[in-house]
């Protein structure tokens, strides 16, 4: 039987096998991150769009946005809340499959979020159209 012959991996592959498992272990930090983030655009562009009536003189299209931004608000509030579940801290297949389950429980508030902020957007733009239009 042959044997098998390799050699240790090169200080620039160990650089990127540790880069890979820290990307791995910062993914929740991140998305807790950009949650934080998303929950002041979304209380800004909020209190913005409640303040200045200038903005938005429609107000089907004001209702919109604002419940777009407070939604958005909410969703990613609640992303950021820990998530929570019982895990056997004792079993490494354990921990694995409630890390991703984690990361994939924020990334759905995440893009829920970010998906809310684009409609306000969405309609913001819309009314800018509109009275584009309606004024000349």
């Amino acid at each position: 039987m042959a044997q098998q012959q390799g050699r240790p991996p090169t200080e620039e592959e160990t650089f990127y096998l540790d880069w890979g498992r820290e990307s791995l272990k910062n993914n929740i930090r991140l998305s807790n991150d950009i949650l934080k983030q998303q929950i002041t655009i979304s209380s800004a562009l909020l209190g913005v769009s409640l303040i200045f009536q200038e903005i938005l003189t429609t107000n089907s299209i004001k209702i919109a946005v604002v419940l777009s931004f407070f939604l958005s608000l909410i969703i990613a509030f609640i992303g950021l809340l820990p998530y929570e579940r019982k895990v056997l801290l004792e079993v490494p297949a354990e921990i694995k499959s409630h890390k991703l389950k984690a990361l994939r429980h924020k990334r759905y508030y995440l893009w829920t979020s970010a998906l809310c902020l684009v409609v306000g957007f969405a309609c913001i733009i819309a009314e800018l159209i509109l009275g584009m239009f309606t004024s000349t």
